[in-house]
Order: C-alpha cells, then structure tokens, then sequence
C-alpha cells in the first residue's frame, strides 16, 4: 500500500467530502420519517417549534425535482395585445376594433398578435400609417415612422416585455422560497414554470399573474352610486322595457346619509316577476358599497354590469372594483364579497413606492403591508389626503381594492399602509410583487399540472426499485462471471452511486426521475469500464505473466480505451445540459456525474483494493 498512499489519500478525502454534502440529506431523510410517524395534531406543534431547524436541514438536502418531490408545472403566456394597447396613444374606435381582430385571429391560428395587428390595420386603409398611435422618441418613433417601423417597435418591446417578466416571475418565485425552481422561456411569448415542494397552487396562481399595479384612488360620491343602483336595478326589471320611466316606478328613498331600503322593493319582486338583477345581486347603498356579491355569482354579476347601457347608467368616471377580501358568508358557507365605487382615474401609482415590508397592527395584531414613498410620492400622498379628509380613498392593487381606509389627517412623510388582510401570507405575497416590480404586461396560465405529493412519493419509490433491481443484478453477474473480481467490482459500483450523490448534493444539484435513470445508465458503464479492466488482466495472464505483472498490464492496456468511452459520452451528457430543457437537462447532470465518479472508482479505487490483497495479503484473485 506504500505505492497508493496518495490514491488511498484522495479516495478517503472524497469520500469524507460525499458524506459531508449528504449527511444534510440523511439528517432531512430520518426528520421526514419521524414527521410522517406523529400525527397531526403533534406535526403541527412541532413544526412551529422546530420551523428554522426544519427549513434549515431541507434547503441543505439533497435537491428533488418536481417528478419526485411533487409541486406545480405551470405555462404562462404573456398577453401581448394588453401591452400593444397600453403602449398606444389617442386610441379611437378603429384601433379598439382592429386589436380585438388581431386578438382574434391570433388566438384563432395561433400567429403573432403583432403581425394579426398590423395586417389587419392594413387590410382596413393600406395608406394609413400606425405611427398615429404610437410615438417614442428613445426609440425613433415619430409621426413619420413606417408601418413596418412601428411593427420591429412592437416586436422589440414586446420581447423586452417576455425578459423582463421572467426576470419579475423569478425574483417573485425566489422570495417565495422555492427550492431550485425552473424558470424558461418557450417560443416568443411563453413562459415554463416549474415550482418542486409547492403545496398551496391557488396562492402561487396569484404569485405569478399578479401584475403588482399598485394604484391610489378615490372613491365614489355615495349619493351618485345609490342613483346608478336605483337605475341598474329598474332597467333589470322583468316586466319593464329599457326606457325612462322604468327608474320613476322603483320606490327607493334616499336619505341624507347615502343609504335606502331595499326591503320594500325585494317585497315587490317577490309578488311579481323576478329580477334577474336581484337574483344574484343584493344592493346595498350604504356608503360607497354598490352592493354585495356571492363568490359563485361574481361572473354573472359581471356580465350583467358589462352591459353598455348599465355602463352608462353609472357615474361619470366611476368604475365598480371588489374588495379583496370576503365581508363573510352565506348560511351555505358560500364567501360573499363587497362590490365598491371606485374613481376610476388613479390619483397616484405604486411607481412612488421605494419599499415594502409586512408589519402587524399594534391594538389588534392583524397582518398588514407598510409602504415607503419616494419624495415625489410623499408630496403626492400628502396633497390627496390633505384634500380628502373624513372620506375614503382606496389602495387598489391589480384592479382589487386591498384597502379603503377613511382619512382622518393629512398623512406627511410619505409613509402609508395596507390593511384588512387575510394572513400574513397574504401580506408577505403583497410585498413580494410590489418589491419584485410590477410585471410589464399581463399573464394568463395557459397550461397548469400539479404533481401530488403522493405521486411524488410514488415516483421515488419506483424509481429507486429500477435503480437496485438494476444494481442487484449487474452485481450478481459480476460475482458469477468474474469471481473475487467482481466483488470488487460491486464494492466500486456501491462507492460510484454514492460519489453520483455526493456531486450532486455538492453542486446543488437536483435529482429527478431522468436523473434516476442516468444513475442507472452509469452503474452499467461503471461495470462496462472493469469488464475492460480485467479481460486485459485475462490477458495478460494468458501470456504466462504474474498476477501483479498481469494486474498492471491490464489497468495500463485498458486506460485509453476506458478514457475514450466515457470522455466522448461526457462530451454529449454537455450538449445534452447545454441545450436541452427539463427532464433532459436532470439527466445529463447525473450523466456527467456518473461518468467522473465511475471513471475514478474503477481506475482509482479498484486498483487501491487490488494491490492490498495481492501484493499486502498475497491472495491469489481470481478474474473468471
């Protein structure tokens, strides 16, 4: 063993350093088995105890992929036609018609909205230039920019748009927590997300689409909002066609504080003809509550609101938003929501706020966001709550009232908050999208799949079946064929898979179900690589040679070829990494892995074991 020292030093150091990088894993393994075997009540109470020991011992293990951990493969498709809109300027009906063409028509052949944008515009006046719309002096558009101009304008912003989301989606999904998600791009306007461990889908949903458009509004005037409900409700009467007088036959009093009583005209409906208005609808009129709203019926509700004559009826620049939260529940469990008069015009945006931070209410310890405002926005804040004292103004985060406190003083120095939230995930997932930064067009999810913890499990457990019923029978085929030989050629085998792990959990790597395969792929190119080895010790032998002699014939004949077949096999496992996506990339990883860890176990470490029987122990070791 005096020759091998160095090898032997190398070998333990290694394999020291694998069992450094996967004793976290164990440690997560036995932990996970000690959960499973508490039951609920006890898990819960442990886990609040032991959450930083627990999350510490999870980030530190050894990384699994969505096919074995379980979580969320989401497609998301940046909406391109809302970006062509908002970058446009004095848009007239033309325009909205041509856009809802191109939305059309794109949907339809799936083609590029831009190119469905353009063509159709053209269709309508070949001569008429697109630059009437759009102007930007940063990017040479002007009034005399070509059609094809504006079109590459479009093009580049709405790549920069697709960049720029990822870039929002991944710093959204990093401060989620996630551990070693994918994020990728796909085609011109898609992006792939996978998220390992995820277990709340619905929370993550709104992570992702949430554009983070913070805007301040006022709210509207009560006495206006309770005469658009007086019309919205008339013009829905069963028995009433849509005309004047139909308002002066609803008895609704409104009183000098902004309410009226429905009762009188719910006992009307119920002796007449039913109002499909009232039927899904409760008004309310009381302050700048529309009225309020099951979960289940919010898209009817919405569809009749759409109607451009109920449109009409409601104040001029007032729009209805929902409140964020459900004001309670119905008698069937059903959550029913506040449905409030809105200014549409925002007074100020979430461009001011400079950061954000979850804090807890000091008199009630309810969850809520703090926001810091930039000096423009401090000036901004103060002159629109120095100028609305004693009435409401709402912080509307994606088209959603978060909050509409009721200003009891000018509010100075910029600072203000977001209250009424549900929990403190809620605010965390607040002050994620407003720090991460607002995305630059919406998304919609295209394509949603959840992996279930339990098929998760499943995966695991069939995929390491393959791995030892693989291993085992390589292994009893090594003994049977070769002898002593092949002992140590399973020795070596058991070493390389620990080694494969060890890499992995060093690099921060994560294993998935193609990865599991790579595994075993490598045990049979670990076995392929002594099988050379000891048909040039047969060899050797043949030729009359001593054992030592034959061993070091056999290990130098074989080292080119071995060096040969798995550096051209690394070369692709690289291009394999380099270029592909997914499930390709978890199998060139252990790839790779697998070839430096076998190559080193059947040069190195085979030759270690060799030398101390036959020249420490004098054994005679037989190759078959």
């Amino acid at each position: 063993m005096k020759n091998n020292g160095f090898k032997l030093f190398v070998t333990v150091f290694f394999l020291a350093l694998t069992g450094y990088y996967l004793f976290p894993s164990v440690q997560y393994y036995l932990l996970s088995q000690k959960l499973d075997g508490m039951t609920e009540e006890e898990r819960t109470t442990y886990e609040a105890e032991h959450i930083q020991e627990i999350r510490q011992k999870k980030e530190n293990a050894l990384n699994l992929g969505l096919d074995l951990l379980g979580g969320m493969h989401v497609t998301l498709e940046i909406r391109v036609e809302s970006l062509i809109d908002e970058l446009a300027q004095d848009k007239d009906d033309t325009f909205r018609e041509v856009l809802a063409q191109a939305r059309q028509e794109a949907r339809e052949n799936d083609v590029s909205v831009i190119d469905a944008f353009i063509d159709a515009f053209e269709e309508r006046d070949a001569s008429a230039r697109l630059s009437r719309y759009y102007r930007n002096n940063d990017a040479g558009i002007d009034r005399r920019s070509s059609n094809e101009e504006v079109a590459q304008y479009l093009r580049d912003e709405a790549d920069a748009a697709v960049t720029r989301a990822i870039e929002i989606i991944r710093d959204r999904v990093d401060r989620y927590g996630v551990t070693e998600p994918s994020i990728q791009r796909q085609g011109s306007r898609r992006v792939v997300v996978e998220l390992p461990g995820v277990d709340d889908a619905e929370r993550v949903r709104g992570l992702l689409k949430g554009t983070a458009r913070l805007q301040f509004h006022l709210m509207a005037e009560p006495s206006e909002l309770v005469r658009s409900l007086q019309q919205v409700i008339a013009y829905y009467e069963a028995d009433v066609v849509a005309d004047t007088a139909a308002v002066d036959s609803v008895d609704l009093a409104i009183e000098d504080d902004s309410t009226f009583d429905v009762n009188s005209l719910l006992d009307e409906e119920e002796a007449g003809p039913t109002n499909p208005f009232l039927a899904i609808f409760n008004p309310v009129g009381q302050g700048t509550t529309f009225g309020t709203v099951t979960e289940r019926d919010t898209a009817a509700v919405n569809r009749m609101l759409a109607d451009p004559a109920v449109r009409e009826m409601l104040p001029r620049g007032v729009v209805l938003m929902y409140d964020s939260n459900p004001m309670g529940t119905t008698p069937d469990g059903l959550e029913v929501y506040e449905l409030l008069g809105v200014v549409e015009e925002p007074e100020m945006t979430g461009e001011v706020i400079t950061d954000a931070r979850v804090d807890f209410d000091q008199f009630t310890n309810a969850p809520e966001v703090t926001m810091v405002m930039n000096a423009e926005g401090a000036q901004t804040w103060a002159r629109i709550t120095g100028a609305n004292i004693e009435k409401q103004v709402a912080i509307v985060l994606d088209g959603v009232v978060y909050s509409d406190p009721v200003v009891q003083q000018q509010i100075l120095g910029g600072r203000s908050s977001i209250s009424g939230l549900a929990s403190r995930e809620e605010a965390q997932d607040i002050v994620t999208v407003l720090k991460s930064g607002a995305l630059p067009a919406p998304v919609e999810i295209e394509a949603e799949r959840t992996v279930g913890p339990s098929l998760g499990a499943a995966s695991i457990r069939d995929g390491f079946r393959s791995l030892i019923f693989g291993l085992l029978l390589v292994a009893l085929f090594m003994i049977f064929y070769y002898r002593l030989g092949g002992v140590v050629a399973d020795l070596a085998l058991l070493i390389n898979i620990i080694f494969i792990l060890g890499i992995l959990a060093g690099f921060n790597a994560t294993l998935t179900l193609p990865g599991i395969a790579g595994i075993v792929l490598t045990i049979g190119m670990a076995v392929d690589a002594n099988v050379l080895i000891f048909e040039r010790i047969r060899e050797e032998q043949s030729t009359g040679k001593t054992l030592r002699a034959a061993i070091d014939g056999g290990y130098a004949k074989a080292l080119s070829a071995i060096f040969d077949a798995n550096i051209t096999t690394f070369f692709v496992a690289a291009i394999l990494f380099s270029f592909g996506v997914g499930p390709i990339q978890g199998f060139a990883v252990t790839l790779m892995a697998g070839i430096l860890a076998s190559m080193f176990s059947a040069i190195v470490f085979t030759r270690i074991i060799f030398d101390y029987l036959v020249v420490d122990r004098r054994m005679q070791v037989n190759y078959g």
